[in-house]
């Protein structure tokens, strides 16, 4: 079953150069299948978005990023599959493997070179358990 996690971000400074991140409220335990990015109607195109997985207080993986956007889009992102030697699988020595990201924590998001906005950039994660 697909579920949904919703992540505002106010930021705050100066135009072009203003931040924020975010937490999610409650950890995800799945697979994130795909990421909404909803941009504020004011923010500018040199905004960053960066999506996070959190543990604690620490990054462990990126799992997505938007750059100099403020188009408000669906991702679907993925990481080529690692075999234990953490070598790329292939289909056929060429071709990666690429399978959704695998979370065990919080999702964080980050924004940078926004305008000062109240949501700024709401973030919505699909994901299964």
């Amino acid at each position: 079953m697909i579920k949904s996690l919703e992540i505002a971000v106010t930021t705050a400074g100066s135009d072009g150069s203003a931040v924020g991140a975010a937490n999610s409220s409650r950890p995800i335990n799945g697979k994130v299948q795909a990421i909404w990015f909803d941009f504020h109607a004011s923010a500018p195109n040199t905004t960053d978005v960066t999506v996070t997985e959190r543990v604690v207080t620490t990054d462990r993986q990126t799992v997505c990023v938007e750059t100099s956007s403020k188009t408000d889009v669906m991702r679907y992102p993925r990481r080529a599959v690692e075999d234990n030697a953490e070598g790329t699988v292939t289909y056929d020595g060429t071709n990666e493997i690429y399978e959704p990201y695998v979370i065990d924590g919080y999702i964080r998001v980050a924004v940078a070179q926004c305008n000062a906005l109240t949501n700024a950039v709401v973030v919505t994660v699909l994901y299964d358990e």
